[in-house]
């Protein structure tokens, strides 16, 4: 009976014990996420730079022949490589091709009867019927009937092309951007008429200090920015000659998977330093709370591990971290928001697979 109060104290100190665990559980339920793997890249510290989104067509089209405008694209229109555009009256090209054609059909003609008749000479003077400038005359009206023929051939050619290029068509894909004539007027030859801009084959342009050129070299990936969009695009090209004013080079990247709006400014990140190496993690696995920046890391008995993220770099979509990660550490990039430490999580995905 002495015993008694003792069993009883156990039995209520077991039966608390139970409650909090499953008070804990309660309170931290698996959290689904999704993870990445740290590794070891190549970090270096950063300069922004703004650029701009050029096309690389950007043109005036100019009419190649003379005459009326009757009709003209939008201003927004999308069109094809080879699309009509604009159209000039083409009466007047109409008649100068028929009269072209009327007078190869006549030249035709022609050499074919000066052919005969040098055929008759030939048979003539074969048999002493005919004299030798018989012959020879014959010979030279059948040649410059010939090239006759071949000068009308040449013009029947151009009146086509003239009848061809009233119809002004896009040399390239892309948008109807400004309308540099209207309909009803008469333009000349080389008058610009439309301003036909390629919106599929886009680069972004940007200056850079020449000092950053022995940092930044073509096919490597660079981080570019505006607003709330980030995208990461390949340097196409560091220009080789620089202002001797301004010091500055050009650059050039290659955007046409980025769908960015030609004539936008954007924030590119260009390497400043030699690079070295670090454990990276995305820049997705960040997490700020009260003016600090977090890392959540899955422990091997799956529960979240709070790190103070000391970032080292930031290279991209990448950050470089000093310390508390390791390469092969499983870090969270989605789910992380409302994690408390220590609680389990449930891994949904991984990037990259």
């Amino acid at each position: 009976m002495k015993s008694l109060p003792g069993a009883l104290l156990i039995a209520c100190m077991l039966s608390l014990g139970t409650a909090a665990l499953a008070q804990d559980e309660m309170a931290f339920p698996a959290a689904q996420v999704e993870v990445a793997t740290a590794e070891l890249r190549d970090m270096a510290p950063l300069v922004e730079v703004t650029g701009t989104v050029i096309s690389l067509n950007d043109s005036r089209i100019a009419a190649e022949i003379e005459g009326v405008l009757t009709w003209m694209a939008n201003v927004g229109d999308a069109v094809d490589a080879g699309a009509i555009i604009a159209r000039i009256d083409p009466r007047l090209m109409r008649v100068e091709f028929v009269r072209a054609r009327a007078n190869v059909a006549r030249l035709e003609a022609d050499l074919r009867y000066r052919e005969q008749q040098l055929q008759r000479a030939e048979e003539l003077a074969a048999s002493n019927n005919a004299s030798a400038n018989l012959l020879d005359e014959s010979r030279a009206n059948r040649d410059q009937a010939m090239h006759q023929l071949t000068d009308a051939r040449a013009q029947l050619e151009r009146a086509q092309g003239d009848l061809d290029r009233t119809k002004i068509r896009a040399a390239f894909a892309g948008h109807v951007t400004e309308r540099l004539a209207s309909v009803g007027e008469y333009v000349s030859v080389g008058e610009d008429i439309l301003r036909l801009v390629d919106t599929h084959q886009i680069e972004v342009s940007l200056p850079a200090a020449i000092a950053l050129t022995q940092f930044v070299t073509p096919g490597m990936n660079v981080r570019v920015r505006n607003g709330s969009i980030e995208r990461e695009h390949l340097v196409r090209a560091v220009v080789p000659v620089g202002d001797a004013v301004s010091r500055m080079v050009e650059i050039r990247l290659s955007a046409n998977d980025g769908d960015w709006l030609v004539g936008a400014p954007v924030q590119v990140s260009l390497p400043s330093d030699t690079p070295v190496t670090a454990v990276a993690v995305p820049r997705d696995a960040l997490v700020e709370r009260g003016g600090q920046a977090f890392i959540y890391k899955v422990k091997d008995d799956g529960t979240a591990e709070q790190i103070t993220a000391s970032i080292q770099s930031t290279v991209g979509l990448w950050v470089g971290i000093a310390a508390g990660i390791e390469p092969g550490d499983r870090v969270i990039i989605r789910g992380a928001e409302r994690l408390a430490p220590g609680q389990p999580v449930k891994i949904i995905s991984a990037a990259g697979t």
